[in-house]
Order: structure tokens, then sequence, then C-alpha cells
């Protein structure tokens, strides 16, 4: 199966293959979970890449941006099977919610 320039739902599918493929865990609770540590993890390189910034470490700023990439992207593999999951269309979702988002007025 290949992944180049995926949509939403192709990435789904590419992680309803995965998690067969592996046998990952499909309960909720554990793979909300699991999330959360990444999200923990993003926000480690977010505090590694502002501490370099402002220290002036190209290197290591660097670094901390690849390693960024990486808790993203699984962070987003995360919530695509929890979509999975819940029997969620995400890609449905999420245009549904940015489209309102547009129209929303929002208030600080």
């Amino acid at each position: 199966m290949q992944i180049d320039q995926p949509t939403l739902r192709d990435c789904q599918a590419f992680h309803v293959y995965l998690d067969e493929l592996k046998g990952f865990s499909q309960e909720l609770p554990h793979n909300v979970m699991l999330l959360v540590e990444e999200v923990g993890e993003v926000a480690k390189e977010v505090r590694r890449m502002t501490k370099a910034d402002a220290e002036g470490d190209r290197l290591r700023l660097e670094q901390a941006r690849e390693h960024l990439r990486e808790e993203l992207a699984d962070c987003l593999a995360y919530i695509v099977k929890l979509s999975n999951y819940a029997k969620i269309d995400l890609e449905e979702a999420y245009v549904e919610k940015m489209r309102y988002n547009v129209a929303r007025q929002w208030s600080e």
C-alpha cells in the first residue's frame, strides 16, 4: 500500500491496514493515552526549539525541529486511528468544522 500525497481518507485506510498488519490495539482509552503521551513530546520539542532559538543555537534548533516533525506525525497518526475506531470520517468532519469556523464569530 502506498501513502504518497494522501488524503485524510487515505490515511484512515492506511491505518486500518497497518493495525491489521501489526496487530495494534484498537482500544479507544489506550490510544487516547498514547496520543496524550505524544502531545507531551510535542511540548518538549517546542520548549527545546524555543530555548535553542533564544540562544542562537541553529544546530539544536534544527534538531528540535526535526524531532517536532516526527512527534507531530505521531499525533496525526493517533488522531487518524482514533477516528477509525470511533467510525468517524475525519476528512468530512474536518471540512465541516472548518466551514463552521469560517462563519463563526470569534470573541476574545
